[in-house]
């Protein structure tokens, strides 16, 4: 069984707080063998930029590193796997990454064998579920620096809202 999240774009337009399932992307989550074997080149083919630019600098300093303290080749091998690895097992994280720096907003998880059961239950439970209502605003607070009242009126000094008088 596979556990797989859901994200959903948000909606462009006059709707744009509305979630749209058309466009629905599903993250697979665990090891990803491609993202271990070819990191720079899978962050590029999935779009996320910025990671695979951090991979090949990342890769440059332990290769520059290994140079200057002048490590035998086998440790500078066993550090760039390490770094291979590390990629693999947060391969779902640097692409939930790149999905939500383009607005994407996370909707669940489904545990399924494959991505068709996955896309199948997900789907199944949108047609099933009434449109659910827009979240109420969270209340908002003051802002720091701005002096807290309590229900009399008075100003109240310090952290405890403990009113002395005048």
């Amino acid at each position: 069984m596979r556990f797989y999240t859901v994200y959903l774009p948000q909606g462009v337009g006059a709707n744009s707080g509305a979630l749209s399932l058309e466009g629905a992307v599903f993250v697979r989550e665990g090891f990803h063998f491609w993202a271990f074997l070819l990191g720079p080149v899978w962050c590029l083919w999935r779009g996320l930029w910025l990671p695979a630019v951090a991979i090949l600098a990342l890769g440059a300093i332990l290769i520059g590193m290994g140079r200057a303290f002048q490590l035998s080749s086998e440790t500078q091998v066993l550090s760039e796997i390490v770094l291979a690895l590390l990629i693999g097992l947060e391969a779902a994280n640097l692409r939930r990454f790149g999905l939500r720096r383009r607005g994407y907003v996370e909707r669940g998880t489904i545990a399924a064998m494959n991505i068709a059961d996955a896309e199948t239950i997900f789907f199944a439970q949108a047609a099933s579920s009434p449109p659910q209502p827009k979240p109420a605003s969270m209340p908002s607070y003051p802002e720091p620096g701005i002096p807290k009242r309590n229900p009399t009126g008075e100003d109240v000094v310090g952290l405890f809202p403990e009113y002395r008088g005048p």
